[in-house]
């Protein structure tokens, strides 16, 4: 199911940044108001330094020049300071002042042993940049990390590698780390191209309203159907593509129906099989592999008998000739030849007026089941007996809630539903009917996250862009065509790949749910992977769908010829997420070849621009981070080691030792 949830976002044409200019420093110590105190870390181990800056600041918050600063400790037995560098003498507190005038600041220094203690007997590792390495089973309790001639930095990755949902607790405790200062930076600044009008762009937004729905629909589905898809099958051809002779088009729709004719519908969106709620559809529109049927309880004033036309020719062209292309054909159980597409309120009545998001249009899998038992498949009393699916009807009025009031939105996103749904389509109705696999019921991950794909290759046609090619916000941004593509196609991926990024532990690409993190996660994944691998995108998309396996299976046999399993690809992918757009050289294997994430939603998609990926810092006051991982899920922690210094950062579960299933992966990043 695909759905689209309110938001309303500004992604201006030429958005330009930095730091704001520096106040003017040409006021006297007449103006000083208070003093600031910048320490890149509030812990060092003893024999360690660290340099403290202060400034005067006047009323407005502005630097004031020409001030001299007196420095001075409450403990000089623990830590010494002079000019601002202070130094480590024993275990313990200091508190430092900085006075400029009659003003002063203070800061705590915590001083830890020395690191050699901790250290000692072991060669701290001397890695090169962007070169990750796994921890064996001693770095893993303490790990001994030295900073070289010039200092180094790092990034610590901790990967749950398994499938189990329940979280497990990692901490960890640095001693004598510093912070960092090179990429990947907490803030992206990035300056667009000029000349294309600001856009205002629905996106979807962090609840979870079509996600709810979609979550109660295929659960009701299982329950209703899998019993139904369990009955012995028949020795009919593998390669036959119809159903036996007594499902013969929709609900006894002629093969090609006229225009203008009306016939029943059952629109009931919850129950599968029970409860049939029969709406009057009237054909609009026939096309070769489109029917286009409207609700005769559709309010006035919205698509034209034109628009309509257009929709059944647009769905040949281009959605039909896609998504088979990409997936395979479907199944062809009513015997037309076509795909029915239903415009009803009956999922514009499935969002509550108020409510935050909407469903944009749905599947129903209860559909491709006969109506009475069949030689390979029992009877579901509520399905139409075809290939369709249904969408929202234009309601200018109105009626039903704040939503599909514009008929150019609707027919905007109208493209993007249809190859989502579609995608459901053609893999439930292969699996029940060409594949014959007892498993004809994807799991909800993959399954979304192929339909999220489709949505992504209609980006790719229509906005000349490919695969493989690390597009930029100002590739995007760069034409009006551009810029339409992206918001029409892709938007909505960037807005769930962006609520993965920032909660990374607690979320999974194979989570089974259907969260929008867990979608923007697998759609990222089936990327990633296919980007990966050397075959054509195709070939994998058919190969998920065409099977007797789901789920993890599914994923590890499709791609066992790019990765071991799917923790080594989700393990490659969250060091991939790290490293996107942030200039540091690697492996190819850790990069994302189609898109510069980054650049896209840190520039495009947040207010103020950030790095959307979660990252803690492992220096300071504390210099420990502790993080709840899920299965799949992984965490981010930076630190620095300053020159010719030695870290140690230990990690923990729970006060013991971090499980085996807890993959910990070291990257020097400078």
């Amino acid at each position: 199911m695909r759905y689209p949830l309110a938001l309303l976002l500004l992604l201006c044409a030429s958005c330009g940044g930095g730091d704001a200019a520096a106040p003017s420093l040409t006021t006297g110590p007449s103006s000083l108001v208070s003093v600031q105190i910048n320490a890149p870390t509030n812990a060092i181990a003893v024999g360690q330094t660290t340099t403290l800056t202060a400034a005067g600041l006047d009323a407005s918050g502005g630097a004031l020049s020409g001030l001299t600063v007196s420095w001075g400790t409450s403990a000089s037995a623990v830590a010494t300071v002079s000019s601002g560098v202070v130094t480590g003498v024993s275990a313990g507190s200091a508190v430092i002042t900085a006075t400029i005038g009659s003003k002063s600041a203070q800061t705590t220094m915590t001083v830890v042993p020395a690191v050699s203690s901790s250290c000692s007997g072991v060669t701290p590792l001397a890695l090169a940049v962007g070169a990750p390495h796994v921890l064996t089973t001693s770095e893993r309790a303490t790990l001994c990390v030295g900073g070289g001639a010039s200092g180094s930095e790092y990034v610590l990755v901790p990967f749950k590698s398994d499938t189990v949902s329940a979280r497990v607790s990692v901490s960890l405790t640095a001693l004598g780390t510093v912070a960092t200062t090179g990429t990947p930076t907490a803030q992206v600044i990035h300056a667009g191209p000029t000349g294309v009008a600001a856009l205002h762009l629905s996106a979807p937004a962090p609840g979870d309203f079509g996600a709810a729905f979609e979550r109660a629909l295929r659960a009701r589905e299982r329950a209703a159907l899998t019993p139904l898809a369990a009955r012995p099958r028949s020795a009919m051809l593998r390669n036959m593509r119809r159903a036996p002779g007594s499902l013969s088009a929709i609900r006894n729709l002629p093969t090609t129906p006229t225009v203008g004719s009306t016939f029943q519908l059952n629109a009931n969106a919850n129950d599968p099989c029970a409860n049939a709620q029969f709406h009057t559809a009237r054909i609009k529109a026939v096309s070769n592999s489109a029917i286009i049927a409207v609700d005769t309880l559709a309010p006035a004033g919205g698509f034209s008998d034109a628009d309509y036309a257009s929709f059944a020719v647009t769905f040949d062209t281009l959605i039909f000739a896609l998504d088979t292309s990409a997936f395979g054909a479907p199944s062809d159980i009513d015997n037309n030849g076509r795909v029915l597409i239903f415009f009803t309120p009956a999922v514009n009545q499935l969002t509550p007026p108020g409510a935050n998001g909407y469903i944009g249009g749905f599947f129903f899998s209860r559909d491709l089941f006969p109506l009475a038992d069949s030689a390979t498949l029992a009877g579901c009393a509520g399905s139409n007996e075809g290939e369709m699916f249904y969408v929202p009807v234009v309601d200018t009025a109105k009626t039903y809630n704040k939503f599909f009031t514009d008929t150019s939105a609707l027919r905007s996103q109208l493209y993007g539903t249809l190859a989502h749904e579609f995608q459901h389509l053609i893999n439930a109705s292969r699996r029940l009917y060409i594949t014959r696999t007892p498993n004809w019921d994807e799991e909800v991950w993959l399954n979304e996250g192929m339909s999220h794909i489709a949505e992504e290759l209609l980006y790719f046609r229509e906005s000349g862009n490919t695969p493989k090619s690390n597009i930029t916000l100002a590739e995007i941004k760069a034409t009006q065509a551009q810029l339409d593509a992206a918001n029409n196609y892709q938007l909505q991926n960037f807005l769930r790949l962006d609520q993965y990024l920032r909660a990374p532990a607690i979320n999974s690409p194979y989570a089974p749910n259907d969260s929008l993190a867990t979608r923007g996660a697998t759609y990222e994944l089936l990327r990633y992977a296919m980007d990966q691998s050397a075959g054509t995108n195709s070939s994998y998309l058919h190969s998920l769908i065409n099977t007797q396996n789901t789920g993890v299976a599914n994923f590890n046999a499709v791609f066992s010829a790019t990765f071991p399993d799917i923790f080594a690809a989700v393990q490659q992918q969250v060091l991939a997420n790290f490293f996107n757009g942030s200039g540091i050289a690697v492996d190819p294997k850790y990069t994302l070849p189609s898109w510069n994430y980054r650049d896209i939603i840190g520039n495009g998609l947040l207010t103020p621009a950030a790095n959307p990926l979660a990252m803690a810092a492992l220096s300071g006051s504390t210099a420990s981070a502790t993080f709840a991982l899920t299965g799949g899920g992984s965490a981010y922690a930076r630190f620095g080691v300053s020159a010719n210094g030695t870290a140690a950062v230990t990690s923990a579960s729970s006060g013991s030792a971090v499980p085996a299933n807890i993959v910990m992966v070291l990257v020097r990043t400078h």
